[in-house]
């Protein structure tokens, strides 16, 4: 939020009539000031001035600083349920206080005080001398010159009434403004944050006992866990499994310290959640919670005052050796998982908490994960919750529950597969079909020009016929992601062409259908039906074009009326594929369409996709880990490493 602040800052002062723009940066300000406390409005404020006077100096600082100060006043005043009164009176007391400062710089500093009040007398004569070409208004002019030197003599009166009068009317302005952007964000519920509890209770998180729990969330219409009743013992490594929905994720609050809405959980001590000794979570994307800019760094990010850790140990405990001083910007996604479990062990907690760790991650790096999540328990003195949709993962565990909505646990028998990267085709694999999508001479570089200059994609040749499937697939950081964004149209290559019916793709963006590898990114809308209206161009009145648009992803009807906030992972990623193919596009692009999706909702989305390509002639590229039950969908393989193909793709003719 300060970053995005301070760029803000930087575009209005930098831009020539852009100044303007600086007002879009009390929103974050006032959102963090909303929702968070006043030391966090003013880490926001240290950091968003530091970067804004680095980059457009003094002016880009005292932007931010204002931005600060409108957008902290307006989402403290709402905080508290005051209203206009409260910030009319703030505004008077702010504008008096920076008057009299203003007051006392320039009793202080007087030869600045004396170069200003020279540069303001020179403007004054300057409209006087306008004012005096002027028939008419030669007395105007003198009078001017004279109320004006009189005026001068109170000074300070004059700052003074200045600056109550412009904060005054600008704080009135942006509280108009503002507390109108509030009002809508705070509709918009935080359900997955996990809940900070300070309390003073000694930590002791484990033996964790659910007695009939229940968690309902604001505003739903059913419970999203429950009724449970289980124990997570001392010591005891747990998998978590259930089909989408079922309420993992929420369960992973409730252990994380979110009270239940009904029933009880019993714990000898607090959860201490990010606390030594207490409960430690390792989320689904590991970039939004590796925050140290170097590796070693990362490990001991947070951690209190005078503590001792071991870094080099427990970076070569999750396969990190040698690690320390890699910039984290730099790692793969198995990489910046095991990073996240090391900085999580740093803690010593009793409880770890991985949710579906492994879902992004490549087959080698998941294997990797596996082997270091699998023997924690063994290696110290804590419980492992492992949250999993992977059969091959729920082996490794003690003991697994299963959450199938009744709160029953036992074996699950309707989990996910794993299966061998399959070999790239050749040539003769398949024909037919004419040329859609054509990529010839496919390079990228991020950074271009720059020291951090970094090679994606090299000399990629590749033509999809229409109707075809393929799978695109390789290690994290081998380029897939960039290709995806590239055949899409929204990324343009350093070098090559990529067409789409003989025409640059980048200029028929929209063309080329793609669901995003995290789907929470790519819904705008709040609530479900809102989302697929808007995503395929329906009539949001028409009900029965959304009905069919979430049958075709197998989600029930009742759940269009549901906030997108109160979805699971694999809800969101269907949500987005509902709109996306009642666009009825030419060409779909899937990053990751399997990750965080059941067994049985794997299933019947490559069912779904592999009718639509044999029946209707839809176009489909996937990039995925996960290859089980994909051989159908993409009868065609590309295999690409460091960026560049291992294998010639096929083509319609035959040729590479």
């Amino acid at each position: 939020m300060a970053a995005l602040c301070a760029a803000t800052a930087i575009i209005a002062v930098v831009v020539p009539f852009a100044a303007g723009l600086s007002v879009l940066g009390t929103v974050p300000m006032g959102l963090l000031a909303y929702r968070h406390r006043f030391r966090v409005l003013v880490a926001a404020t240290v950091a968003g001035g530091i970067i804004a006077f680095l980059i457009a100096g003094f002016g880009g600082l005292m932007t931010v600083v204002n931005c600060a100060y409108i957008g902290g006043l307006v989402g403290i005043v709402k905080r508290r349920g005051h209203g206009t009164p409260t910030v009319t009176v703030a505004s008077l007391i702010a504008g008096g206080l920076f008057g009299v400062a203003g007051v006392g710089f320039l009793l202080v500093f007087y030869r600045i005080r004396e170069l200003v009040f020279a540069s303001i007398t020179a403007n004054m004569n300057g409209i006087a001398a306008v004012l005096e070409r002027i028939s008419g208004l030669e007395m105007a002019a003198q009078r001017l010159r004279d109320d004006f030197a009189t005026v001068l003599t109170y000074w300070p009166l004059l700052i003074i009434g200045s600056s109550i009068f412009s904060i005054g009317s600008v704080t009135l302005i942006g509280w108009w403004a503002l507390s109108r952007v509030l009002v809508r964000l705070s509709g918009v519920p935080d359900v997955h944050k996990l809940d900070f509890v300070d309390s003073a209770e000694p930590v002791g998180p484990v033996p964790a006992r659910f007695r009939d729990v229940r968690f309902r969330y604001d505003g739903a219409g059913k419970d999203a866990l429950g009724p449970v009743s289980l124990s997570i013992e001392q010591g005891e490594h747990v998998a978590v499994t259930g089909p989408n929905g079922s309420g993992k994720t929420t369960m992973m609050l409730v252990l994380a310290g979110r009270p239940p809405t009904a029933g009880a959980v019993d714990r000898p001590g607090a959860v201490g959640l990010g606390k030594v000794g207490g409960t430690a979570v390792v989320m689904q994307h590991p970039e939004s919670q590796v925050l140290g800019t170097r590796v070693a760094d990362d490990v001991v990010f947070g951690l209190p005052p005078g503590a001792t850790t071991d870094v080099d140990r427990l970076l070569a405990e999750v396969g990190l050796d040698g690690l320390a001083e890699r910039d984290t910007g730099g790692l793969s996604g198995g990489e910046l998982q095991r990073l996240a479990v090391a900085a999580a062990l740093a803690r010593e907690p009793s409880m770890l908490i991985a949710d579906e760790v492994t879902s992004m991650v490549d087959q080698q790096g998941r294997e990797a994960l596996i082997s270091v999540l699998s023997g924690l328990t063994k290696r110290h003195r804590m419980s492992l919750v492992h949250i999993t949709h992977y059969n091959d993962e729920a082996a490794s565990a003690d003991r697994i529950i299963d959450l199938t909505g009744d709160g029953g646990s036992g074996d699950n028998v309707e989990m996910v597969s794993t299966a061998p990267a399959p070999a790239p085709t050749s040539a003769q694999t398949r024909r037919g079909g004419s040329p859609l999508l054509e990529l010839k001479g496919i390079g990228h570089e991020y950074g271009q020009r720059t020291p951090w200059a970094s090679v994606a994609l090299r000399d990629i040749d590749l033509v999809v016929n229409e109707g075809d499937g393929v799978l695109i697939h390789g290690l994290n950081g081998s380029g897939k992601s960039t290709l995806a964004w590239i055949m899409a149209g929204l990324l343009t290559p350093s070098a090559g062409t990529c067409l789409l019916d003989g025409k640059p793709v980048s200029e028929q963006v929209g063309a080329v259908a793609i669901s995003f590898q995290a789907a929470r990114l790519q819904l705008m809308r709040g609530r479900v039906d809102m989302e697929i209206a808007s995503a395929a161009g329906l009539d949001y009145f028409d009900h029965s074009q959304i009905v069919a648009a979430l049958a075709m992803v197998g989600l029930d009807p009742a759940i269009g009326l549901r906030r997108i906030d109160q979805l699971s992972g694999g809800q969101m990623r269907r949500v987005v594929l509902a709109g996306l193919l009642a666009r009825k596009p030419r060409v779909l692009i899937l990053d990751e369409p399997l990750a965080g999706l059941d067994a049985a909702s794997q299933r019947g989305l490559l069912g779904l996709l592999t009718a639509l390509r044999r029946d209707t002639g839809l176009t489909v590229i996937v990039i995925s880990h996960d290859f089980s039950g994909l051989e159908e969908l993409c009868p065609r393989t590309l295999r690409l490493r460091d960026g560049a193909v291992m294998s010639a793709p096929t083509t319609a003719g035959g040729v590479a």
